[in-house]
């Protein structure tokens, strides 16, 4: 069982947020995201696990997944690296990806029991590897979340993840322009992937945004999560 942070919004929350922090980092990190959605949720569990893994880059930080022996010279973080490379480094890394998918999966069936809150109402979130991380957990699910949330990220592990879709829940990803640690010019062929394979997915950008998110992209996850059913 993951470690987590639970935070309860509102006095009877129907629904459930699950944020997966990123690669190389701490929840902390993550807090002033988090203070964001805590100001626009209503009646919402918000649950952030803790990634298992301490960071192949830094003892002190943690990962769901290393990176270091599939891009050891950061290629993936070079302008002049192509798409194809950069998704090929990310099919490297697919075994692991999947098992930890399939670990994230198992987590969210125990706090759904926990709060009694079923698969339509939980939706998934990550930044950057959590990013990642929510794509496809969320597409090998064997039922459909209420909706995932991906910003930062890529599809990753592609050829393995074609094999193993089972669900195709609403799907949105949110890139800045300027980032350049999951670069911006990935997110045509991620939105091309996943097109391609039958799941509708809707990209939101936004100028002069680096390797971060910011309040508009919370406000609007916050927005369709507040609409959904």
């Amino acid at each position: 069982m993951l470690d987590f942070d639970a935070h309860i919004i509102g006095e009877n929350p129907k629904k459930m947020l699950i944020f997966l922090h990123g690669y190389n980092g701490t929840v902390a990190d993550h807090q002033y995201a988090l203070d964001w959605f805590k100001q626009y949720l209503r009646d919402t569990v918000m649950i952030v696990p803790h990634a298992p893994e301490i960071s192949d880059k830094d003892p002190q930080r943690f990962q769901w997944y290393g990176m270091l022996k599939y891009d050891a010279a950061n290629r993936r973080r070079q302008p002049e690296t192509s798409t194809a490379e950069i998704f090929a480094i990310y099919n490297a890394a697919a075994a692991e990806i999947d098992t930890c998918a399939a670990m994230i999966n198992g987590f969210i069936g125990t706090v759904q029991q926990q709060y009694r809150i079923d698969d339509a109402h939980t939706f998934l979130c990550g930044f950057s590897q959590g990013a990642m991380l929510t794509i496809y957990t969320a597409l090998t699910r064997d039922s459909e979340l209420g909706g995932a949330f991906a910003l930062s990220g890529l599809v990753a592990g592609t050829d393995l993840l074609a094999n193993k879709i089972h669900s195709r829940p609403p799907l949105y990803m949110f890139h800045g322009q300027d980032d350049m640690k999951v670069q911006y010019k990935t997110l045509t062929e991620s939105e091309k992937w996943l097109k391609t394979h039958n799941i509708a997915v809707k990209t939101e950008t936004y100028v002069a945004l680096t390797h971060r998110m910011n309040e508009e992209e919370i406000m609007r996850i916050c927005e369709i999560i507040h609409r959904s059913r």
